[in-house]
């Protein structure tokens, strides 16, 4: 087996999450992980090949653009199939009630499986990120950001039933481009149609404009790492793709009624 990887201490900051390891794994035909009642939640995405996840005792195959979650506390069992190994990414995160409260809010406890379609530049950015020059502290605050984006990506993904596949890929695509702004010249090359007919479409679907609904996922992943991590306002706006820290403030003052660093006094008092 070969695998890159960056892995990290346990938190002693007082942080209420922590990634304790993310990488990549080139699994050979030995490959095999058991972890009975798992300490840490393992979230992975099969760039390609095929494997095998257990549950209750049965295994369920993974193949490409397949992402699984397996929470702390499950006996986690997975395998890479021997002919064709799968390669994977992952992030293994640390028991905490955060890490746990974060589960429980995406409603991911009792869901293991999702189709990953859009989302490989996202789980590409923790490799980018394990490969920067950015101190531990950095590189956390980084990954708690794409595991929002993660974990809301594939909440929403539950309820895509009753769309449009043309539909449901613009929302994919702006679930997984949170860290810039996406225009509508950009949103039309998702599916190869007019900016105008996926403006139209994609209020019809969702009730909304492309911009609006962007905006709303900006200033929720905004508010949770203003809560739950030590970024500054200047690092939160960056990494939602917007250069002015002041145009940032009062685009959220504007959407959540009050500035962000107020935001974040009210939230942990």
């Amino acid at each position: 087996m070969n695998e890159v990887r960056k892995a990290f201490p346990a938190a002693t900051d007082g942080s209420p999450l922590n990634i304790s390891m993310a990488g990549i794994t080139y699994p050979d035909t030995t490959y095999h992980i058991r972890r009975p009642r798992s300490s840490v939640s393992v979230i992975e995405y099969i760039i390609d090949g095929e494997g095998y996840v257990v549950l209750d005792g049965e295994p369920h195959s993974v193949t490409k653009d397949t992402i699984y979650f397996l929470p702390a506390g499950m006996d986690h069992e997975y395998y890479s199939d021997k002919d064709s190994p799968f390669t994977k990414i992952f992030m293994n995160i640390d028991e905490t009630p955060l890490s746990m409260r974060l589960i429980e809010d995406f409603g991911l406890r009792d869901k293991h499986f999702f189709g990953g379609n859009g989302l490989r530049e996202l789980f590409e950015r923790i490799l980018i990120t394990i490969h920067s020059e950015l101190t531990d502290g950095e590189m956390q605050a980084v990954f708690h950001g794409i595991l929002t984006e993660v974990f809301s990506h594939l909440q929403k993904s539950e309820g895509m039933a009753d769309h449009s596949s043309e539909a449901v890929a613009l929302k994919r695509y702006l679930d997984s481009n949170l860290s810039k702004i996406v225009g509508g010249k950009e949103l039309s090359t998702v599916i190869f149609r007019s900016p105008d007919y996926c403006l139209k479409l994609f209020r019809k679907e969702f009730g909304m404009t492309p911009y609006s609904y962007q905006l709303d996922r900006k200033m929720q992943v905004a508010r949770t790492l203003l809560t739950d991590t030590g970024m500054t306002v200047g690092e939160i706006a960056e990494s939602l793709g917007y250069g002015d820290m002041h145009y940032f403030s009062n685009l959220f003052k504007s959407k959540c009624g009050v500035r962000p660093l107020e935001y974040r006094r009210k939230r942990i008092e």
